[in-house]
């Protein structure tokens, strides 16, 4: 077993000259070879090393998915650090509390999000630097010496790459090209030297804390060879939060590695794997699916503008894998039925199978051709998988959470049935524990891929883990065939008068089939000491509110009108299921569900609300 950043270190020797990762600025594509990637993740090795980097150090993150980031993770892992990926959607008391949670002494930022640390840093004894990133993605604007050089550096790749010049005899150039490089930086355009003192010195940092750009902190002198083993901690990653305040689950190289090594094969995946990176890239999903694991074979990772430009960046990099959550697909799927309804030709054709093909085959194309979606970070609703493959698509589910690596179980060519999540992956284990009569109960998890526990935490990682086993809170069953099936969170179970369970998953997946749904929770409303009714709160999709009154020649909904239309698409949905299933009562949001960055709703923030509510 090696570790997460010596894995890494093999591609990059193994493909030096094939593109690692991809991202656009100013409207353009940019490669980052494995060379590339491998020389910054050295750099800020060096860098941290001559900052006086102690093995175990955490070290954060925070910022967007760039090459800056990936090179930054994989060099504080070289350097012997633990990285802390932070979530750069978090408000102020999240974010002191991660910060001072994990103790970190350096933080690696986007310049944004100096303000916030700004504020913050008095509470934050442990943190002695923060480095500033020079962009969102990498150096911005080059000045045109910068662009010669870059010219120049490119004709000499080619040239080397036509004579086969190996590898260690070009290291050399590629230290002068990175000196050169930071010469010219050290001596920027006007205006960008007014830019980055406004953005280094208009900020107030306590005293013992430094301040510095990414590039002044990079140390072109290799770094100290690498002394850290499988066994240490790799990353210290934070749950998302649905269920209160977040702790830090602390993941080894060995958790990582052995997770990936088990998964891919099963997959068929090698070194054209190419995917476009989208969710956040401090979520274990994105970290371990979309990225490490093509890096590691030698493929690609194209990073995504924004949620606005998936489909455009589809077809402009046309990726083999595509990793998203429920939420994003069932966007997808309404918007591409949309279209297709909305077009009298293209809804004609598609309702007749013999002509279907036709309209699937452009949508297809329209998204990029061949590829393989994955959904993960929440229970996929079995109606948007079969609407996707409606269409031609390939969607695998797949099963895992931030303890366990993440992957747990996925679906993939022969492991697929609607609704399940797919076979348990080699190396993983999963029992049922106390199933009942349905032959559900909490999913527990054994093997290589479970954490090492919750850091500074021990009740919580003892009440986590026992024997072993990893107690999910998570509700499922195990088929004749070995298929796993997610029903819900032991948590949100609700348990009706009559004693049976209610899974609000369930419920929640029959309720958004009507379009006049933008969002909904399911909850319990306890009646009496041990009995809960059925209740919901809706958030309407304003959008469609509207275009129904259009369509019907009425004039805009008001509140009642709105719950009376709503009053019968709950009545329409709990058609679809056992009377104690069905909603007892709902109430109306005016805005969206607060959220975690994989667009799972915050239960417990809803919930406080609701209780405080008279």
């Amino acid at each position: 077993m090696i570790t997460i950043d010596g894995m890494i270190e093999e591609s990059c020797r193994k493909f030096a000259k094939k593109t690692a990762v991809r991202h656009k600025a100013a409207g353009r594509w940019q490669n980052t070879s494995y060379r590339q990637l491998w020389l910054t993740t050295s750099q800020v090795a060096a860098g941290l090393q001559a900052w006086g980097i102690q093995a175990g150090d955490r070290i954060a993150l925070l910022g967007g998915n760039s090459p800056c980031w990936i090179a930054s993770y994989l060099g504080i892992l070289h350097a012997g650090g633990i990285v802390v990926p932070v979530d750069k959607e978090l408000k102020n008391a999240e974010m002191r509390h991660v910060l001072a949670d994990c103790q970190a002494r350096l933080v690696l930022s986007e310049p944004p999000y100096l303000d916030i640390i700004s504020e913050i840093a008095e509470d934050l004894p442990d943190l002695k630097m923060v480095v500033l990133f020079d962009g969102p993605s990498a150096p911005s604007a080059e000045m045109p010496a910068q662009e010669k050089l870059r010219a120049l550096s490119n004709e000499w790749r080619r040239l080397a790459a036509r004579f086969a010049i190996p590898m260690e005899e070009m290291q050399s150039l590629d230290v002068m090209e990175q000196e050169l490089e930071q010469m010219l930086r050290s001596e920027p355009a006007p205006e960008a030297v007014n830019r980055r003192h406004d953005t280094l010195n208009g900020q107030t940092l306590p005293k013992g804390c430094g301040l510095r750009r990414f590039d002044e902190f990079l140390v072109l002198e290799p770094p100290r060879g690498a002394t850290h083993q499988p066994s240490d901690t790799a990353v210290l990653l934070y749950t998302s939060g649905t269920t209160g305040r977040s702790k830090g689950a602390m993941l080894s190289h060995r958790n990582i590695v052995s997770n990936i090594q088990n998964a891919i094969p099963l997959l068929g995946a090698d070194h054209t794997m190419h995917t476009l990176s989208f969710l956040p890239i401090n979520h274990v999903f994105e970290q371990v699916a979309g990225t490490l694991a093509p890096l590691s074979l030698g493929g690609t990772v194209s990073i995504a503008e924004s949620l606005k430009k998936i489909s455009q960046n589809l077809i402009e990099e046309q990726p083999t894998y595509f990793m998203g959550v429920p939420a994003l697909y069932r966007l997808l799927l309404g918007r591409i039925m949309k279209n297709v309804s909305e077009n009298p030709v293209a809804r004609t054709l598609f309702a007749l199978p013999l002509t279907r093909p036709l309209i699937t085959a452009k949508v297809r194309k329209k998204l990029g051709g061949n590829i393989t979606f994955i959904s993960g970070g929440a229970a996929l609703d079995p109606e948007i998988a079969r609407g996707m493959e409606t269409l031609g698509f390939t969607l695998y589910q797949g099963y895992g959470i931030t303890e366990t690596s993440p992957i747990i179980s996925f679906e993939c060519p022969g492991w697929k049935n609607p609704g399940s999540v797919g076979r348990p992956i080699p190396g993983v284990e999963v029992r049922i524990d106390t199933p009942n009569e349905e032959g559900v109960g909490e999913i527990l998890v054994r093997g290589e891929n479970v954490m090492q526990g919750y850091y500074r935490r021990p009740e919580a990682t003892a009440e986590a883990i026992k024997d072993g086993w990893y107690h999910t809170g998570d509700l499922g069953r195990l088929d004749d065939e070995g298929l796993l099936y997610i029903c819900g969170r032991l948590k949100n179970l609700i348990v009706t008068p009559n004693g049976k369970n209610v899974y609000p998953e369930e419920v929640e997946n029959e309720l958004l089939k009507s379009p006049l749904i933008a969002e909904v929770m399911v909850y319990g409303h306890r009646i009496d000491a041990t009995s809960e009714e059925v209740h919901a709160q809706i958030f309407p999709d304003q959008d469609a509110l509207d275009a129904y009154a259009e369509a019907e020649s009425m004039p805009p909904l008001d509140q009642a009108a709105v719950e009376a239309l709503l009053r019968e698409e709950v009545l329409r949905a709990g058609r679809g299921l056992a009377d104690y299933k069905r909603v007892k009562r709902f109430t109306l949001r005016d805005d969206e569900f607060p959220k975690t960055t994989t667009r799972k709703i915050k239960r417990f923030v809803v919930e406080a609300d609701i209780a405080a509510t008279p």
